[in-house]
């Protein structure tokens, strides 16, 4: 990376209908820009009983009605809100998003902050297809990834988020009633919701919330026989995948939900070696909702017998099996015959005969946190380039060099650009290694050599994923848009969270 510059920003309130409530504090968001490397930012997110949860999601409907009757569903993406968050994660350097050939900041930043000067005016702009969203109360905080344009085309990745917090947060009151009342049988219970109430309120949240947007743009474009409100039915048909992740501190327990082909893994160390060496241990926390997933494909199959539906491991030209949006699988063949009849819809595709094929139902997984333990979450390019063994080796050597200087430590305003360091082969990394399946380095035709001198740690991942120490490739990368370069590279977000 050239001249690439790493600013610290607060961030602000939302005007309304966007306000999302918060304990008041403020969290640092980090920035990362270059002429051909942009950005990251963070802003936040946290969270039914499980038989009470339909309730709850009436109201949540309800207030998303009114919001998107508000917005049209067309508005920029709003300013960042104000936010938190829990007082022993560490979320310093956690969000970085790297976009070949962009020129300044986009995405969740402040839309009236100005941006860095274009070093090429011959390239358009090409906007961010991957939104990082963090909400944190109290001992909660909640942090998402959403990728794909279903998500980028409106406030979409803003409403999943903070329906997803509104429900869980309504959870948690339920379970922290004052008992010293009475009260009747039914309503008697632990003090805290067990794993099984939060996946539940999860799945239903982030599902729900699929549904009703789908339903929304429908009805939006079914309520007039003009086709003023088509676009609505056509931003409907792209998609998008998501990772959360809602960790509680005060039981230091870490909830994932994955939907379609994202990433999250956790990393954990060992006890230190006679040599005071430190290896560690993999733990992949998100389901890959993918074709090439047998357990997946097996499922879609069952649920659609004689049909062919794969080519390529892909469904229906689709590399993921789950996901937000994508009507074109999900509504009815007459819904998608009268949009294109008389709202500029697609043509059908002859081969989808019993819709729906996909759902927005999120697998969820939950572990305990023990101190030292790190999460690595990433859009859906970074398991291209990297094994989930890699990463956590990646992140494992970055903290034995910067543990005691750069983890807890302010960002310098300027990072000078890496100075050579010793090449790391896979082998080198502080982990027991797998098969390696992807398939990237492959296509690039290069072998795999790291390299530890990025001060940031989503910095040091993504350098590594798209060449490592092969300088003249990555930046071959990062001057090519992922829409022009042969599918050399694709946008890329990872953010990691390092627990004390």
């Amino acid at each position: 990376m050239s001249n690439t510059q790493v600013r610290s920003t607060a961030t602000h309130t939302l005007d309304p209908p966007y306000s999302v409530p918060t304990s008041g504090k403020v969290s640092r968001s980090f920035i990362v820009q270059s002429p051909s490397v942009t950005h990251a930012s963070a802003n936040l997110i946290v969270g039914p009983r499980d038989y009470t949860h339909r309730l709850l999601f009436a109201g949540m409907l309800l207030r998303s009605a009114l919001r998107f009757t508000r917005t049209r569903m067309r508005c920029a993406l709003p300013p960042l809100p104000r936010v938190s968050v829990a007082a022993r994660i560490t979320l310093g350097v956690s969000a970085c998003i790297y976009l070949a050939s962009l020129n300044g900041v986009h995405g969740d930043a402040d839309e009236n902050e100005p941006s860095a000067p274009s070093e090429n005016t011959e390239h358009e702009e090409v906007p961010l297809n991957t939104r990082i969203r963090i909400m944190s109360r109290g001992a909660r905080t909640l942090i998402s990834i959403l990728e794909g344009d279903f998500v980028t085309r409106a406030n979409v990745a803003d409403v999943i988020e903070e329906n997803l917090w509104f429900n869980l947060e309504a959870l948690f009151r339920w379970y922290q009633i004052d008992h010293s009342t009475p009260q009747p049988v039914e309503f008697i219970h632990e003090p805290h919701p067990p794993p099984e109430a939060i996946h539940s309120v999860i799945k239903t949240a982030i599902n729900f919330t699929d549904e009703y947007i789908l339903n929304h743009f429908l009805g939006r474009v079914f309520s007039s026989l003009s086709k003023k409100n088509a676009p609505d039915a056509i931003r409907a048909t792209s998609a998008s995948c998501l990772v959360s992740a809602l960790y509680e501190d005060d039981v230091r327990l870490l909830h994932v939900a994955s939907l379609g082909n994202m990433r999250a893994v956790l990393g954990r160390p060992r006890a230190p070696a006679e040599d005071g060496a430190v290896m560690y241990d993999v733990h992949v926390l998100s389901v890959d909702h993918t074709p090439n997933n047998s357990a997946e494909r097996s499922r879609v199959q069952g649920l659609h017998e004689g049909e062919e539906l794969f080519e390529d491991d892909k469904l229906f030209g689709r590399a993921y099996t789950r996901a937000l949006g994508d009507g074109k699988l999900k509504w009815s063949t007459d819904v998608q015959s009268r949009l294109h009849r008389d709202y500029l819809g697609a043509a059908p595709d002859p081969k989808v005969k019993t819709p729906p094929y996909l759902s927005a139902e999120p697998d969820v997984s939950t572990i305990k946190i023990e101190p030292g333990d790190f999460l690595v979450m990433a859009s859906s390019w970074l398991p291209e380039c990297l094994t989930d063994e890699e990463v956590v080796g990646l992140v494992g050597a970055w903290l034995n060099k910067n543990q005691e200087t750069n983890l807890f430590l302010p960002l310098n305003e300027v990072a000078p650009d890496p100075t050579p360091g010793r090449v790391l082969d896979p082998e080198d990394l502080p982990v027991k290694l797998r098969e390696d399946k992807t398939i990237m380095y492959r296509r690039w035709n290069v072998p795999k050599r790291f390299i530890n001198t990025d001060p940031n740690p989503t910095g040091h991942l993504a350098s590594n994923a798209m060449g490592g120490a092969e300088s003249d490739l990555r930046q071959a990368l990062l001057e090519l848009a992922p829409h022009e370069s042969e599918g050399n590279t694709k946008s890329l977000g990872i953010a990691v969270v390092f627990f004390q």
